[in-house]
């Protein structure tokens, strides 16, 4: 499932320095979400009821991994193949090769990542 959810664009942090970006009911188990948050593309993950964000673009092709396909916790580049661990946040096999991984938080339904990575683009 590859949904896209635009929601970034007026995200605005709550007291607790977070900023919502969807909601469950977009994002069942197996499944993965693009969101933008201000100037970040981010890609929604649900393994097995545990939801974390990471970068949306392919480390080595620039490909969006919104495209990936998910098997368990793994993702794999439609791009070029590169398979990424999106619980450990590295690509498989080489761990200490990093994506961007950002915990999610849900509260009454509604996810919520760390507002200090929802930069906003600069307005125009």
């Amino acid at each position: 499932m590859d949904e896209r959810n635009d929601r970034g664009a007026g995200v605005a942090p709550d007291a607790a320095g977070l900023a919502e970006v969807g909601s469950l009911a977009q994002l069942p188990a197996g499944t993965t979400l693009r969101v933008t948050a201000g100037a970040s593309d981010l890609l929604l993950v649900n393994v097995d009821g545990r939801v974390v964000a990471i970068g949306d673009l392919c480390l080595r092709c620039g490909s969006s991994l919104s495209t990936a396909s998910l098997a368990g916790r793994v993702l794999t580049c439609r791009g070029c193949g590169w398979k990424y661990d999106v619980e450990r946040g590295c690509v498989d096999g080489l761990p200490s090769l990093r994506t961007e991984l950002h915990e999610v938080s849900v509260d009454d339904g509604r996810l919520l990542v760390a507002s200090a990575i929802v930069v906003r683009a600069p307005d125009s």
